[in-house]
């Protein structure tokens, strides 16, 4: 068995100031009503969607999927206006559970087309905030996934958003990218500060461990960017919960680095931190940056 073994926690890991406020609502709306539903997982995490489900709160994949008289919350990357525009014509309560940094994004770019610029997004074009992005500039928008899907053409006028997950690196080689073939750039920092926090410790962590282990949901955009700015320098594992663990990732590591996405669920960061001590032996564990998860208390 190793000795001197340091398992560190990223300080800003875990949910974000949106997770949380579209959690707590859904929380606090379940013991109120006996008809609720969300429109699409209510974060990108299906532990946390199945655990909603047990308060009685399931997700439908489409509007016409939810039943008169229901009680139906907006998950934190929004809807579309057209779906919006629906569910508020119909006999439905409605819970708006969107990130307000999301909401803000809309409008950013809803003004972007109305002064006249051509609107172009950086993000991933499946993704349900994109989507929801694109139908508030009326489906008028080039999504691009990085500054080489930047088009060969040339622009009078372009205002550029970002999904607000991306990295700011990436934003930054896009703007680079568009400067000599604009004559006119409207730049806007969507990108949530929160994603900023979480990328820049998961890179200080990264960089002074040997194995990290990032812990989110397989289709959450913000835990898979984190897993790809941690294997640019060390070995990585992204995971969804403790039990995908191998122990033999830990033959002959130092220093381990925990972190996770900002969907993650407290007591799955927990869960895997107590794993990771069973592997290498607590006795010769230093933890570190622990007690900065939220409401965290060792077991």
């Amino acid at each position: 068995m190793s000795s001197g073994i340091e398992v560190r926690l990223a300080r800003n890991s875990g949910f974000c100031f949106g997770v949380k406020r579209a959690i707590n609502m859904a929380m606090k709306s379940a013991p109120v009503s006996d008809n609720i539903v969300t429109l699409g997982p209510i974060i990108h995490n299906p532990q946390m969607v199945e655990k909603l489900k047990s308060h009685g709160i399931d997700y439908v994949d489409s509007a016409d999927q939810i039943p008169s008289g229901a009680t139906v919350i907006i998950r934190s990357h929004g809807v579309t206006r057209q779906t919006m525009e629906e569910l508020r014509s119909r006999d439905l309560r409605i819970i708006d559970a969107t990130c307000p940094y999301v909401s803000k994004t809309f409008h950013h770019a809803e003004e972007l087309k109305k002064q006249g610029f051509a609107v172009m997004i950086l993000g991933d074009a499946k993704h349900p905030e994109v989507i929801a992005l694109k139908s508030y500039v009326n489906g008028d928008a080039e999504i691009v996934a990085s500054a080489s899907e930047f088009p060969e053409r040339t622009y009078r006028r372009l205002g550029i958003v970002s999904q607000t997950t991306q990295s700011v690196e990436k934003f930054q080689e896009l703007v680079c990218r568009a400067i000599p073939n604009c004559d006119e750039i409207h730049l806007i920092n969507t990108i949530c500060n929160a994603t900023n926090i979480r990328q820049d410790s998961t890179l200080q962590l990264a960089k002074k461990s040997d194995l990290m282990i990032v812990i989110g949901g397989r289709n959450s955009s913000n835990t898979k960017m984190l897993a790809r700015i941690s294997d640019r320098w060390t070995e990585t594992h992204h995971i969804e919960t403790a039990q995908e663990i191998d122990p033999a990732w830990f033959a002959k590591k130092k220093n381990i680095g925990i972190t996770a996405g900002a969907s993650t669920p407290d007591w799955i960061i927990i869960d895997v931190y107590n794993v990771i001590k069973e592997n290498i032996g607590a006795r010769d564990l230093k933890a570190m940056n622990v007690e900065d998860i939220p409401g965290y208390k060792e077991e």
